[in-house]
C-alpha cells in the first residue's frame, strides 16, 4: 500500500516537472531566465509565486537582476524567494522555529569548538579546517551512516575511535541551542511548511546532495510547476556529497535535451567528448558545436604556452589548489598580471597603490590624503615613524591634496628635492621583498600603468571555482593530485575525475591548452589527447 502511494506521489511531480539538459555552452541559464521565468512572468504568474533556487548566489542575483530590468514594475522584494536552498530553508526556519541569527555555527568556528569542548583531543588531533567533521557533514548530506563514509574517505586523518569523538564533541556543544547549515536543512524537512508556489526552478539541480533533495521533494508538494535544469556530466561536487543519479534517475519528470553549444567549435567539442566517454552512466545528450574550428594543443613546459600572444581572456586552471599555486608561481616568473575568481589580484594592492602615488609626485601631480598615507608607509628612508600611523592622517582634512613640497612641509617627508628623481624602488623599499620588487618592474615593462589598473585578463584557480564560467582561452594543468581513483582503478572514482576535467575543458572559448607533466600521478588527459590526435588523423 505504501508502495502504491509512492509511485502516486511521483507519478504527480512526473506531471508537472521539465528537466532541462544543458551541455557546456548550450544556453541553460538563457532558457531558465529568458524562457521559463520570463515566460511566465509575461503569462501573468507574479514573481512572489516563484521560487528561483541555485547552488550559488551569482546565479540566483543573475537570474532576479535580469528579471528586475525587464519587469520594471516590480520591486526586489517581490523576488524574495530567488535564493540559494540554504538561504531559502533559513528564511521559512526563522520565521515558523526561531531566529538563528545568533545560534549559527560557521565552518570557521565548528574545528574550534572540537578542541575548546573536549580536553581528550589534544593538538596533534586538531586541523583549522578539520576535515573529520568534513567527512561528518558528507555523511549527512548522503544520508548515509558516519562511520560507513569515514572508512571509505581517501583523505580521512584520524582513527575511527578519534572521529566518532569529535562527532560526539560536537553534536554535545550544539545542544547549548546552537545549529549548523546542515541543521537548517535536516530541521526543515519535520519542522518547516513551505509556501505553495505557482513555479519552482531549480539550476544546477545535479549539485544538490541527498539531504537536500529530501528538501526539494517536500518544496514540490505544493507547487504547480517545476523546472530542474543541469548537466549531470558537470556533476562536480561528489566529495560534498552531491549525487547527479537523483537529477537524472531518481526525480521523475519529461527530459528535454539543448542541443547546441554557442561556446565553442569543433576541436574542442570532439576533445571534451573523448573524456565524456569515460563517465559513467552520462545520461545520452549529443549537441553539435559551433560551426567553427578552435583549437586543442598539449604542452610538456608551462613557458612554451603562448598565453602573453593569445588574445582575450585566460583561464588557467589546476584541479586542486596545490596545483593551483604552482602555476600561480610559473605565473609569476613569467612576469604574468593574473587574478583568483573571487577578485584577488596576483600583487598586493597596497603596494601598488604606493607605486602609483610616487609615480604620480615625480610627475609634479598632487596627492590625496589617502593616497600619501599608503605611499609613507612604504618609503624606507622615513624617520618619524607617527607619519606612518593612523592617527596623523586622521587629523588631516579629507579634501587637503599635497604636492612633493607639501608632503615636506606638512607631513614630514624627509627626502631631499633630488629624490624626485629616482624610481620607486629606489623610495619604497619599505615592506618590499626583493622577488616582489622584480615582480612589478616586470609588470610594468610588460602591461603599462594603465593595464595594471584594469581588472587582469587571466583568472588562475580550481576547475571548481569556474564552473559556469567561460574564457576565450583555458590551459589545463594535468597533475591530479588524486591518485586514489587511479593506483585503485576505481570506475566510479575515475568517472568523477573525468567530470571535473570535463568541465575544465569545456570552459573554452577559442583554444585549448593541456600542460601533462611526468609526475607520479598524472591524470590520463595526455592519453586522451592522443586518443584525440588519432581520431583527427
Amino acid at each position: 500500500m505504501q508502495e502504491n502511494l509512492e509511485l502516486q506521489k511521483h507519478k504527480k511531480i512526473h506531471q508537472k516537472t521539465i528537466k532541462i539538459f544543458g551541455p557546456p555552452g548550450t544556453g541553460k541559464t538563457y532558457t531558465l531566465i529568458e524562457r521559463v521565468l520570463k515566460g511566465h512572468l509575461n503569462k501573468g504568474v507574479h514573481p512572489k509565486d516563484i521560487a528561483f533556487i541555485s547552488f550559488t548566489n551569482k546565479a540566483v542575483n543573475t537570474a532576479r537582476d535580469r528579471a528586475l530590468a525587464a519587469f520594471t514594475q516590480y520591486t526586489d522584494d517581490d523576488f524574495q524567494r530567488f535564493k540559494t536552498l540554504h538561504k531559502y530553508c533559513r528564511r521559512y526556519f526563522e520565521e515558523e522555529v526561531f531566529d538563528p541569527k545568533n545560534c549559527m555555527l560557521d565552518y570557521a568556528l565548528q574545528a574550534k569548538i572540537i578542541k575548546t569542548s573536549d580536553a581528550r583531543l589534544s593538538d596533534d588531533n586538531f586541523t583549522y579546517k578539520d576535515w573529520s567533521l568534513g567527512i561528518y557533514d558528507k555523511a549527512r548530506n548522503m544520508l548515509e551512516d558516519p562511520k560507513l563514509v569515514y572508512k571509505k574517505e581517501s583523505y580521512k586523518r584520524d582513527s575511527l575511535d578519534i572521529f566518532l569523538r569529535k562527532i560526539d564533541t560536537y553534536e554535545t556543544y550544539k545542544k547549548q541551542s546552537f545549529i549548523d547549515f546542515t541543521d537548517m536543512i535536516e530541521r526543515s524537512i519535520d519542522e518547516v511548511n513551505f509556501p505553495p508556489l505557482e513555479i519552482l526552478i531549480l539550476d544546477e539541480a545535479q549539485d544538490f546532495t541527498p539531504l537536500q533533495w529530501s528538501v526539494i521533494y517536500k518544496m514540490c508538494a505544493n507547487v504547480k510547476r517545476i523546472y530542474l535544469a543541469g548537466d549531470d556530466d558537470q556533476g562536480i561536487y561528489k566529495w560534498n556529497g552531491a549525487d547527479p543519479k537523483y537529477f537524472t534517475t531518481y526525480f521523475p519528470g519529461r527530459k528535454v535535451v539543448l542541443r547546441k553549444t554557442r561556446r565553442f567549435g569543433e576541436a574542442i567539442h570532439h576533445f571534451s567528448q573523448i573524456i565524456r566517454r569515460g563517465i559513467v552512466d552520462s545520461v545520452e545528450k549529443e549537441y553539435e558545436a559551433l560551426n567553427k574550428s578552435g583549437v586543442v594543443k598539449r604542452y610538456l613546459n608551462f613557458n612554451e604556452i603562448p598565453i602573453g600572444t593569445l588574445p582575450g581572456t585566460w583561464y588557467i586552471l589546476g584541479r586542486v589548489n596545490t596545483t593551483v599555486n604552482e602555476l600561480r608561481m610559473c605565473a609569476k616568473d613569467a612576469g604574468l598580471y593574473y587574478g583568483d575568481n573571487k577578485g584577488t589580484r596576483s600583487f598586493d594592492s597596497a603596494q601598488w597603490s604606493a607605486i602609483k602615488a610616487w609615480t604620480k609626485i615625480t610627475k609634479g601631480k598632487s596627492l590625496d590624503k589617502r593616497a600619501a598615507e599608503t605611499m609613507f608607509k612604504f618609503i624606507r628612508e622615513l624617520k618619524d615613524l607617527s607619519f606612518r600611523r593612523d592617527k596623523f592622517w586622521s587629523g588631516l582634512p579629507d579634501y587637503q591634496e599635497y604636492d612633493f613640497k607639501g608632503l615636506k612641509e606638512w607631513c614630514g617627508l624627509d627626502l631631499p628635492d633630488e629624490s624626485k628623481n629616482k624610481p620607486w624602488w629606489e623610495i619604497l623599499q619599505r615592506n618590499f621583498k626583493p622577488e616582489q620588487v622584480t615582480y612589478f618592474i616586470r609588470l610594468l615593462k610588460r602591461y603599462g600603468q594603465k593595464q595594471l589598473n584594469a581588472d587582469p585578463q587571466i583568472i588562475i584557480d580550481t576547475i571548481h571555482s569556474v564552473k559556469g564560467g567561460e574564457a576565450d582561452n583555458v590551459l589545463i594543468y594535468s597533475k591530479t593530485n588524486w591518485p586514489s581513483a587511479f593506483v585503485n582503478k576505481n570506475t566510479y572514482e575515475q568517472s568523477d575525475e573525468k567530470r571535473v576535467y570535463y568541465t575544465g575543458v569545456t570552459r573554452a572559448k577559442n583554444t585549448l591548452h593541456i600542460l601533462s607533466t611526468d609526475y607520479k600521478y598524472n591524470y590520463p588527459i595526455g592519453m586522451d589527447y592522443l586518443v584525440y590526435i588519432q581520431e583527427r588523423e
